[in-house]
């Protein structure tokens, strides 16, 4: 499945299908999470990827750009890299390069992909509650967008459910009280640092001494 809303995205499956259809070797490049790999598969579904020893089958090379020490029997090459390859370099080995550009650069295609992860998901983890993403995460594109809605399913939704998860693991082995309180104090002044930020505000919110409270970061390293 190749998804593609916007112009940006339609134009570059044109160019993939040329390249499938026509086996011409291909180098895809861009930043974290763009889909470089998914989009090199989409052209050859069929290659071996990142082979240890030269193989005369299509071949999906990741990180091209940083170890391109490559030897191949074939004529249908297929890598990914984050960096454009000098001009002397893809010529040796490529016909074309794509570059796939980052998600903010085409916002239209975010709730497709928003879509896709969330089937995906409930089918793995067999859970099929209903998520709302309101502000999608795509600071590492794809990757932080798709493991966004993985933890957005497998979160507990009230405190109910934390406790229920709570007790099944005390039925496991545990620590001692003392190791235990420690670690969930831990979490407790991690989350409240994330949410609030100052020390002040997280002391009127939870309604302890300041000075224990500094005190018990400290020790707890927070």
């Amino acid at each position: 499945m190749f998804l593609a809303k916007s112009e940006y995205l339609k134009k570059i499956k044109k160019i993939a299908s040329m390249c499938k259809e026509l086996k011409i070797s291909v180098y895809i490049w861009g930043e974290k999470g763009v889909g470089k790999t998914f989009l090199a598969k989409f052209i050859s579904p069929n290659a071996v990827i990142n082979p240890t020893t030269p193989t005369i089958n299509p071949v999906i090379i990741e990180e091209f750009d940083k170890n391109h020490s490559f030897e191949f029997k074939n004529n249908f090459l297929v890598a990914t890299g984050s960096k454009p390859l000098s001009r002397d370099l893809l010529k040796k080995y490529f016909t074309m390069d794509i570059e796939l550009k980052p998600l903010k650069e085409h916002p239209e295609d975010i709730e497709e992909f928003i879509k896709l992860f969330k089937k995906q998901a409930q089918k793995e983890l067999q859970i099929y509650n209903e998520i709302d993403i309101k502000t999608p995460d795509i600071s590492e594109n794809l990757n932080s967008l798709k493991r966004q809605i993985y933890k957005s399913l497998l979160l507990p939704k009230n405190k109910k459910d934390i406790l229920e998860m709570l007790k099944h693991y005390y039925l496991q082995e545990h620590k001692t009280y003392e190791e235990e309180i420690k670690d969930f104090e831990k979490i407790l002044f991690e989350a409240m640092k994330l949410k609030y930020g100052s020390k002040l505000k997280i002391s009127e919110n939870l309604k302890i001494n300041r000075v224990t409270l500094t005190k018990k970061m400290k020790a707890l390293d927070v």
